[in-house]
């Protein structure tokens, strides 16, 4: 299967997981601005190194704020961020 369109599935699971997600608004619009720019990056796959450098750096930061309450969640995140450093991004 394509990376890209593993991640895109993996998107589609987050999603879900975030609209399922008991959790205060700011940490959701946090989730969903990073879906969004994930997205935009595979549609585009044109930005600029430190652009790239960080989206994973957030991807990062949200593994480590869900790892323990939401293991779920996190590994979904963890999965996405391995992909796209495969891929470049």
């Amino acid at each position: 299967m394509d990376k890209r369109r593993s991640i895109q599935e993996q998107l589609e699971d987050l999603q879900q997981q975030i609209d399922d997600l008991e959790v205060g608004h700011s940490q959701k619009a946090n989730l969903m601005g990073l879906v969004e720019d994930i997205e935009l990056e595979l549609s585009t796959g044109s930005s600029v190194d430190a652009e790239q450098a960080g989206l994973l750096n957030r991807l990062e930061d949200m593994v480590s704020q869900f790892e323990t309450e939401h293991p779920t969640m996190a590994g979904i995140l963890n999965d996405i961020m391995v992909k796209l450093a495969s891929i470049g991004v």
